[in-house]
């Protein structure tokens, strides 16, 4: 959210009120809540796509959950910067099914490859990046694995997540193993000390992982190149 404020006066600064910080706040927070009780989406989100999907054909009438979903996200990526604090501290929150929402959301919000309504881009995900460090080491692994696919969307600025990605790339999940090597990979030419880890991936158990090592290696290397 972009706040322009006019003031008159030789000796007056521009600055947001803070009780509008508040209020932002607040009213993030309670758009949060409505994750609460909404089970993970049905199926995973192509890439690329998202709701784009109905610029090229109408697209069949999604259950009331679905559509309820996508109206959360639409709402939180409309609040501007003010979503990204309110659902870090939602990744708190002490029922894992919703921090695994709110790990889901961060992603479409600050991925950049959802499709949003007001045409807007991907919010700053760096103010989440403290909570998402700690959501590394959730108790539930699909926390694990989206916090690490959120902190991949973050990228460069992240750096400071390689010894946490290194060890989450031996968890007994491969989801979170996978996501691991992503993140790196986003990561890129700062993720180098990560590199024998990765080659050690190479040689994992899933087939998954064993690519998105490649994957991450490659585009380390590629980045390490252009710097």
């Amino acid at each position: 959210m972009v706040l322009t404020i006019l003031i008159a006066g030789a000796n007056t600064a521009s600055a947001v009120h803070p009780r509008t910080a508040q209020s932002d706040a607040a009213k993030a927070d309670s758009v949060v809540a409505k994750l609460r009780n909404l089970p993970l989406p049905m199926q995973a989100f192509p890439r690329g796509t998202g709701s784009a999907l109905a610029a090229k054909a109408t697209p069949p009438p999604l259950p009331a959950l679905e559509s309820k979903r996508q109206g959360v996200y639409e709402e939180l990526h409309s609040l501007g910067p003010a979503s990204v604090p309110a659902l870090a501290r939602a990744l708190h929150d002490s029922d894992p099914e919703m921090r695994r929402d709110v790990a889901v959301a961060l992603d479409v919000i600050g991925g950049g490859w959802w499709h949003f309504a007001d045409g807007g881009s991907k919010l700053d995900m760096r103010p989440a990046l403290p909570a998402l460090l700690t959501a590394l080491e959730d108790t539930d692994p699909d926390v694990r694995a989206w916090a690490a696919q959120d902190i991949s969307d973050i990228g460069a600025a992240a750096a400071i997540a390689v010894p946490h990605l290194r060890t989450l790339l031996h968890s007994p999940d491969p989801g979170s193993r996978g996501s691991a090597c992503s993140a790196l990979g986003g990561i890129g030419s700062a993720a180098r000390g990560a590199l024998p880890d990765l080659r050690q991936a190479l040689n994992d158990s899933s087939p998954e992982v064993r690519q998105l090592a490649r994957d991450a290696i490659v585009r380390i290397d590629r980045s390490g190149a252009l710097h």
